[in-house]
């Protein structure tokens, strides 16, 4: 072991060692924010949303946050669908220095039971069409904040976007505002507007500070979190970054289909491409057409998948009008 006989298999360029710096997650996104103001950070079916803005959505979420009385070590649930909503709410809620447990979309009310509770989450950041699926958790919850899908897209494919989760969520349905109003909820796109772009002055430790509670797939058992501080992500995103040399600071466009649910979306994608001041194409769902068009369009010069998507993708007959 101490031989490291690995180090051999590493391609060209890639270094054996690293250096982590001491920083959080937020300083990291809102250094770059700032060094790339101007540039493109999100694409969202044709809605441009540029780092500029993006700083300021995630600086408003946080100071909507501690307006709800979130605050440092508190835990947020995401239980949402790729979208700009996702990573607002995810660097939001790590800029009040609570730490974010991500839910995947596919979860049953008793699933999500299990990952609030076990998590002990008081706030969950819940996509409207999924939130029956909180409701019948019977978990009692501080603040629960409903995103709608459509609130980030362009005017003409609002309507697109309903058809497509009805497509893949077909038995869900929006709550109406006269519930939401009753129950106590909150809107996600009412807070970002109400509250001003100002996040709280919280002092993150980064080695001590907990970022991130994803949960294993429970294939031993129920599902557990892994803890991961701000040091462990940053670590994990210099790592992957490493391993592409090839790779140029402000100058790559990322397809971004993998669910930000799961580490691999989340760290690989979401966060590394942001932390390199890329462009991130977002899908909500995996239609391969739509993300073949995309990767033509924006010229992507980054894509990430799994090895079945990659077979499907080999025999696709349209896939050779990309590179």
């Amino acid at each position: 072991y101490m031989s490291k006989p690995w180090l051999k298999y590493y391609p060209e360029g890639v270094p054996h060692e690293i250096d982590v710096p001491e920083t959080s997650v937020p300083e990291i996104f809102d250094n770059m924010a700032d060094k790339y103001s101007r540039k493109v950070a999100l694409i969202f079916y044709g809605k441009k949303i540029p780092y500029s803005k993006l700083k300021e959505l995630t600086d408003r979420f946080a100071a909507a946050l501690d307006g709800l009385g979130v605050g440092k070590g508190d835990t947020v649930a995401l239980y949402l669908l790729n979208s700009p909503q996702y990573i607002i709410a995810y660097l939001g809620t790590l800029k009040v220095g609570a730490k974010v447990t991500p839910i995947s979309p596919v979860y049953t009310s008793k699933e999500v039971k299990h990952q609030l509770e076990d998590s002990e989450a008081r706030t969950i950041v819940c996509e409207d069409i999924l939130y029956d699926n909180v409701e019948k958790s019977g978990v009692v919850l501080n603040n629960i904040i409903l995103s709608n899908i459509g609130d980030y897209l362009p005017a003409l494919k609002r309507m697109f976007g309903k058809s497509m989760l009805s497509k893949a969520y077909g038995e869900a349905h929006v709550t109406s505002p006269q519930y939401i109003e009753q129950a106590g909820l909150h809107v996600f796109k009412n807070l970002v507007e109400q509250y001003p772009p100002q996040k709280p002055q919280v002092p993150i430790d980064p080695k001590t500070d907990i970022a991130a509670l994803p949960y294993t797939g429970g294939t031993t058992g129920l599902p557990k979190a892994a803890v991961l501080t701000h040091s462990n992500m940053v670590a994990l995103m210099l790592q992957t970054l490493a391993c592409w040399p090839i790779f140029e600071e402000g100058k790559e466009t990322a397809i971004a289909f993998l669910p930000f649910f799961h580490i691999y979306g989340q760290v690989v994608v979401m966060l590394n491409s942001l932390f390199q001041g890329a462009t991130l194409v977002l899908f909500t769902t995996p239609d391969i057409d739509e993300i073949l068009s995309a990767m033509e369009r924006y010229q992507a010069s980054g894509f990430y998948g799994v090895p079945t998507l990659f077979e499907y993708l080999k025999e696709y007959d349209k896939t050779d009008r990309v590179n």
